[in-house]
């Protein structure tokens, strides 16, 4: 047999050649990998410690890199993604090979399709023993062809010094492009091996300023702006980078703001401008259609916030976005703003005012509009000073009621006793989808963390537990249904082992309540879709949790007891 055939067994079952180095240099490909992303302020990461994906942990202490052990990948990524969200890095998953990381790819999918940022790291087959039929540990066909199928990039790297690139062009990308997952695959001996890159290549890139629009393109949407009489705003996720001024914008144009669920608290949700995020509803809809122009701002328009609905204004469309592709999606613009939120919205600020120091047309703020200019801007939508904003408003919010009144209810119960600061995640749980997106008034960006095109169930609680470590100064409260919280129900227990005050609103509806009510709707006996349920208040303290029962008459106190009690609870409503 010749020498070049022979492999030996490496620890966890995949093979080496033989000959290959066994031992562990301090600064391994790992290493390299980790010291970029400390470099650009990653402090924590999420995953399950595997065989093949023991050198990714060797660093993480002396970097001061804080891995969260999840009881689920599942529970990694989503809980990356509400981390994420507020502490406005790109998420980080570790996983070890083959199960360890197609487990997470709900979480990645996730990130994919509302447009975070995330990167994936995992151990791959080493060279040359790519698709291999050999029976070893975690064998898997094609990992990186697999999540490449649901991810922004996969990539199967060859050195340290590619998969350092990857992390620097990823965070460049997350900067000035549509953020998107990425998986970085480390063959399993270059991983281990010694780094081929110095610590130099390791440290942070200067990402550069956002993108502006071109002259003629700014000069085009502001000429439609200032010419319309009742403008309105539409937000989406990709709009949250441009901060303050998009309510400088707003309140310059007097044009109300509506947003996605992804965009949900783009200007405070108690702004006398703000229609909340509720553009599933055909009375916003009709809104939009009244209106004379309609700028839309990093959204993609998405059939799955629409509901089918159309809201065409009688005027031009404006879309900025900061891929053009997107501003031809679902909804054809008139005036193409292509750019960086951050740095647009700023451009159209600057040439709305000084189309008006120059004494030219410009947009008229009329009494249909506001009825008092001096009227404070952070008031109770009830106290509106605008008329027709606040008769629709109302509308609104009457609607909304008529989807779900008793989920209705109890948000609004819970939204009085939580503090203005919250963190609310939740998921595609009827209470979520059709209550906390109307009746939870965020104030601030990524308040509710939720995930409205993917549409996932079991994100909410790993989804709090990430926001939570991201921000443990701010309340955090997961507020899901019995269905969603079995999806994820094993993170109660990581959320307990971490210490972490929060709150758990299980909102038990006897299963998937609305399937059952789908299949009612089409004339189907319900089958699959009620649950034999747990008891919840003795499952939270076999976890180690409090657990508190309520009827919909002891909820308010209950909640108060919840936020005031140390560590994990669980409050099981039936409903």
């Amino acid at each position: 047999m010749s020498n070049e055939n022979t492999v030996t067994a490496a620890p966890g079952g995949f093979e080496n050649p033989a000959g290959a180095a066994s031992s562990h240099p301090e600064r391994t490909t790992a290493r390299a990998v980790l010291e970029t992303l400390r470099g650009y302020g990653i402090d924590t990461v999420f995953g399950i410690p595997g065989t093949h994906s023991l050198e990714f942990y060797r660093p993480l202490r002396e970097l001061g890199i804080r891995p969260i052990t999840t009881r689920h990948e599942q529970g990694a990524s989503y809980g990356a993604d509400g981390w994420s969200q507020v502490r406005g890095l790109p998420g980080v998953v570790i996983t070890t090979s083959g199960p360890g990381l197609l487990n997470s790819l709900s979480g990645a999918a996730t990130a994919y399709a509302e447009s975070r940022p995330m990167i994936l790291l995992s151990p791959g087959r080493p060279v040359g023993h790519d698709f291999r039929d050999i029976g070893s540990l975690h064998e898997t066909k094609n990992p990186s062809a697999a999540v490449n199928a649901i991810v922004g990039v996969s990539r199967r790297v060859t050195s340290a010094a590619e998969a350092v690139t990857m992390i620097h062009d990823a965070m460049r990308d997350f900067a000035h492009s549509r953020p998107r997952p990425i998986h970085i695959e480390i063959p399993l001996d270059i991983l281990e091996a010694p780094a081929d890159v110095p610590e130099s290549a390791t440290a942070p890139r200067p990402l550069g300023e956002p993108a502006p629009a071109p002259e003629a393109d700014v000069a085009a949407a502001v000429e439609a702006l200032a010419a319309s009489e009742r403008p309105v705003i539409l937000a989406g996720g990709g709009s949250l980078a441009a901060g303050e001024h998009l309510l400088e914008l707003a309140e310059l144009l007097e044009a109300p703001v509506i947003t996605t669920t992804n965009g949900k608290g783009a200007i405070p949700e108690k702004h006398r401008l703000s229609l909340g995020a509720d553009l599933r509803l055909s009375t916003a809809h009709e809104f939009l259609r009244s209106r004379d122009a309609l700028l839309v701002i990093g959204s993609k328009v998405g059939e799955a916030e629409l509901w089918g609905g159309d809201i065409t204004p009688q005027g031009p469309v404006v879309r900025v976005d900061i891929m053009r592709d997107q501003m031809l999606c679902n909804l054809t613009p008139d005036v193409e703003v292509p750019g960086n939120s951050a740095a647009v919205v700023p451009q159209l600020l600057a040439g709305l005012r000084a189309r008006a120091d120059a004494g030219g047309p410009g947009h008229a703020a009329g009494s249909a509009d506001v009825a008092d200019s001096d009227a404070a801007g952070d008031v109770a939508p009830s106290a509106r000073t605008a008329p027709d904003l606040r008769e629709v408003f109302d509308a609104m919010d009457e609607e909304g009621r008529t989807w779900a009144p008793e989920l209705a209810a109890l948000n609004e119960t819970i939204m009085d006793v939580v503090p203005d600061d919250t963190i609310l995640a939740g998921d595609s749980s009827q209470v979520t989808y059709m209550g906390s997106t109307t009746f939870f008034r965020a104030p601030v960006p990524h308040s509710l963390l939720y995930m409205g095109t993917y549409a996932t169930l079991g994100y909410g609680l790993p989804a709090a537990i990430g926001a939570k470590l991201a921000a443990p100064e701010r309340p955090v409260v997961c507020l899901v249904g019995d269905g969603a919280l079995m999806f994820s129900i094993q993170e109660l227990m990581t959320a307990v082992e971490l210490g972490l005050d929060l709150p758990v609103i299980c909102v038990d509806n006897g299963g998937y309540g609305e399937i059952r009510q789908n299949m009612v709707d089409r004339s189907i006996q319900p089958l699959g879709v009620d649950l034999v349920q747990p008891d919840w208040v003795r499952l939270a303290e076999g976890f180690g949790a409090t657990g508190l029962p309520a009827t919909m008459d002891t909820l308010a106190d209950t909640v108060r007891t919840a936020l005031e009690t140390k560590g994990t609870s669980l409050v099981h409503l039936k409903i």
